[in-house]
């Protein structure tokens, strides 16, 4: 299932290669904002236990960062430069990229939608929805169970249309409209006042695009799908403050081959958390 290496730890088993090892916080590239209180939260967090738990996971070419963007900025925030990482292969095609629906709820709901109006949506059905956006006639949907309002593109730009997506969310904040992100867009809550809002589904050649542009998406615009998933190996902060690189990538070598590793099939629980992927847990 795994082997050493002078890189780091090679699990060969999984769906896909994975290999753990030490990465300059500096060489990683985030394709997305953070938020700022989920980011605040995390730093305050790891102040009070100062043990990075898991590693970010990132592309082993590019260093694009697919899962981990809050935990990156939270240790360059912690003074650390060094981080635990998974490298994989972005180009993997079992690698991709979903979205993430939001659904508006809450008192103010008419009030989002009389301010969505002024941006002269289109009434359309159900399938003119989901058939807009995935051909980019429409940067965003905005649905109710009996109606939809589609919103028509303004430029041909993948970034601009994720950006006037995002205008809608903030929006939608300033109202005080309560948000909760879902991996479908399926209604939940049975609240039939609910709103739904789809977005266009991000490239992974438009993620590197961005990136090499030095461009950040705003935060929840892309859904990486990673089949196999390292959780564990916590490590204390303090190992990744040093300012010698070789010498903390032997230190977390030489720990984290010295762990136990567990291989859990897809649809596992680890903490409170279930896990569409496989897991391996380092313990």
């Amino acid at each position: 299932m795994e082997a050493h290496s002078s890189q780091g730890y090679l699990i060969a088993g999984g769906r896909i290669p994975i290999l753990i090892t030490l990465r300059k916080a500096s060489d990683l590239k985030p394709h997305e904002e953070t938020v700022a209180e989920d980011l605040k939260r995390l730093v305050v967090a790891l102040k009070e236990n100062p043990v990075l738990r898991h590693p970010i996971i990132a592309d082993r070419t590019t260093g694009i960062v697919l899962d981990g963007t809050h935990r990156l900025a939270a240790i360059k925030q912690l003074k650390c430069n060094f981080i635990p990482t998974a490298l994989v292969d972005y180009n993997d095609p079992q690698i991709t990229i979903e979205r993430w629906f939001r659904q508006f709820s809450g008192s103010n709901i008419q009030d989002l939608e009389n301010q969505l109006m002024r941006l002269k949506p289109k009434k359309v059905s159900h399938i003119e929805c989901e058939d807009g956006l995935s051909k980019r006639r429409w940067f965003a949907t905005v649905e109710k169970p009996m109606s939809c309002l589609a919103f028509p593109v303004r430029s041909p730009d993948p970034y601009e249309m994720v950006q006037d997506s995002h205008r809608i969310e903030m929006a939608a904040r300033k109202e005080g409209v309560v948000i909760a992100y879902q991996d479908n867009g399926d209604m939940k809550g049975g609240d039939p006042e609910s709103l739904v809002m789809s977005t266009i589904k991000i490239e992974k050649s438009e993620v590197v695009d961005a990136v090499k542009k030095g461009k950040l998406f705003p935060p929840k615009s892309t859904r990486h799908l990673v089949p196999s998933r390292p959780l564990g190996g916590g490590v204390p902060i303090d190992w990744l403050q040093g300012s010698d690189f070789s010498e903390a990538q032997s230190r977390y070598q030489e720990y984290v081959q010295s762990r136990k590793v567990k291989r859990l099939p897809e649809g596992s629980r680890v903490g409170s958390r279930r896990y569409l992927e496989e897991v391996f847990l380092f313990e």
